[in-house]
């Protein structure tokens, strides 16, 4: 009887959970800001996530990157092939010459990001100076702000990923957040 009982119970408990649905796939991007093997400081990454994880890391060129998140071009990652940056109010897209019908992509935001690693450009002289105050990496205060805002704990090796990064790419035009950044010593 107490076996009947108990199973009824089960039966009764498993049939009032409400499932929720599994949430859709999404395409994620982010980008390191380090010294690669390529003589680039930057590397772009986008994934899928699938809800529980992050799959089907793919790392893109500057320009692969442009072309998928403005939905030029068809991937996994932007499947709707939404403009990310217009919806985001970034200045990136493709640009195509009226001339020549040529395209060409533009990303200023992308331009900036080395600012915050470096004091100045360290692949050619460059009157252009970066906002560390350190030759190649951030101040103390710089990395604490970046792990608080962006979760990112080590400039080296950790991506600015997903919400973290379309933030960056909004906060590097910001005057006001550079000279924030500029002053943290």
């Amino acid at each position: 009887m107490g076996r009947i009982l108990l199973l009824g119970i089960c039966c009764f408990v498993a049939s009032s959970i409400v499932w929720a649905p599994a949430p859709a796939p999404r395409g994620v991007f982010g980008v390191r800001i380090s010294f690669q093997a390529n003589s680039l400081m930057t590397t772009y990454v986008c994934y899928i996530d699938n809800g529980r994880t992050y799959a089907y890391k793919k790392i893109l060129t500057e320009k692969e990157f442009i072309y998928y998140a403005s939905g030029k071009w068809p991937s996994i990652y932007n499947p709707e092939r939404k403009n990310l940056f217009e919806e985001r109010n970034l200045t990136c897209g493709i640009y195509t010459d009226t001339f020549s019908y040529k395209e060409t992509e533009y990303c200023l935001p992308l331009d900036s990001l080395w600012k915050i690693r470096f004091s100045s450009f360290p692949f050619r002289p460059s009157n252009e100076m970066g906002w560390s105050p350190r030759l190649m990496r951030p101040s103390e205060k710089q990395e604490l702000f970046l792990f608080q805002n962006y979760g990112v704990r080590n400039i080296d090796t950790d991506f600015f990923i997903d919400s973290a990064f379309w933030q960056l790419l909004s906060d590097v035009q910001d005057t006001m957040w550079i000279a924030n950044y500029k002053s943290l010593r």
